[in-house]
């Protein structure tokens, strides 16, 4: 494994009884890309076990953002007794009895005055019938279970083994962006080597035009040579393309090398500089045809950049 994504998804389930109370805990981690490590837990109970969670996770993430989500239910919520199951909302079979009642005689008030009524739904009785705060104590959630760090640990396994398997793939996606990268570094040279003569062959053609046009001599043939060398001089790039090289080179290390965290930040960064040079490249360039080579290669390099971002 040689590169990490900070994509990925992971998740584990597990069945506890407690009191003769079935629940079903599940645990849900998902990451996305990030500049930092951002770790996020929901769960529902206390400060101790977002803590023993998060800490689980900085082990196994450096970067990107990370959300782990813990659900526990009861397992048999569908089959639960009536009296069970509205004590889990906060409702008293007294008080329910007693909305409906008062449902009834209002739409037979109603009637009478010669209004329609319509009837309510069980949702809004239900509605009406809780009382905030009196939940019942049976409807509380037990004290964590003491599997709990294992099944995060299983979940944060899945999502590790998701986020190397995107990782792979990115590899090989950077890999042949690198490469193409490489092709147009070896067209660039070729051409900027060809640059020179067309120059001076238009240069000497323009400056007879405009002495014929004037009807004066032509200058010295030392001082035509002369300009001609220093556009050579400042249409030189062997040193940005031997930055090219390097950057590129060090690329290919970075996707070699095993995967660990930070190998997303040094590709961000040699990205940048491998925009800076073939800028700078561009802005010497005089034929159209290395000008072309120049933009198709930042066109490379901007697909590179967006998949450098997912990197960890």
């Amino acid at each position: 494994m040689t590169l990490r994504s900070m994509t990925g998804f992971g998740t584990a389930t597990r069945g506890w009884t407690v009191d003769d109370a079935a629940f079903t805990v599940e645990i849900e981690a998902r990451s996305v890309n990030g500049r930092h490590l951002e770790v996020r837990v929901r769960q529902p109970w206390g400060l101790a076990v977002e803590q023993a969670v998060r800490k689980l996770v900085e082990a196994r993430c450096g970067r990107g953002r990370v959300d782990v989500t813990i659900a526990c239910a009861r397992a048999s919520a569908t089959t639960a007794m009536p009296s069970e199951s509205l004590a889990v909302l906060g409702v008293e079979p007294e008080r329910l009895r007693a909305v409906i009642d008062a449902a009834i005689q209002t739409a037979m008030l109603a009637r009478r005055a010669g209004l329609e009524v319509l009837a309510p739904t069980p949702v809004e009785l239900l509605r009406l019938s809780a009382t905030p705060g009196r939940a019942s104590a049976e409807a509380a959630l037990p004290a964590a279970p003491d599997f709990l760090e294992a099944l995060a640990t299983e979940a944060l396994d899945a999502l590790a083994q998701f986020r190397a398997t995107e990782g792979e793939a990115l590899r090989s996606v950077l890999a042949q962006l690198v490469l193409e990268l490489r092709s147009a570094l070896d067209r660039i040279t070729v051409l900027v080597a060809s640059d020179a003569a067309p120059y001076a062959e238009r240069l000497h053609r323009r400056v007879r035009e405009l002495c014929e046009g004037a009807a004066v001599a032509l200058p010295d043939a030392t001082r035509l040579a002369q300009e001609v060398a220093l556009f050579a001089a400042r249409a030189d790039i062997a040193e940005e393309l031997a930055r090219l090289a390097m950057h590129l080179a060090r690329s290919q290390d970075v996707l070699a090398a095993p995967a660990t965290a930070g190998q997303g930040r040094t590709l961000e960064f040699v990205a940048q500089e491998l925009l800076r040079e073939l800028t700078t490249i561009g802005s010497k360039m005089i034929s159209h045809a290395g000008a072309q080579v120049v933009i198709d290669a930042k066109g490379t390099l901007e697909r590179l950049r967006e998949q450098v971002s997912n990197v960890e």
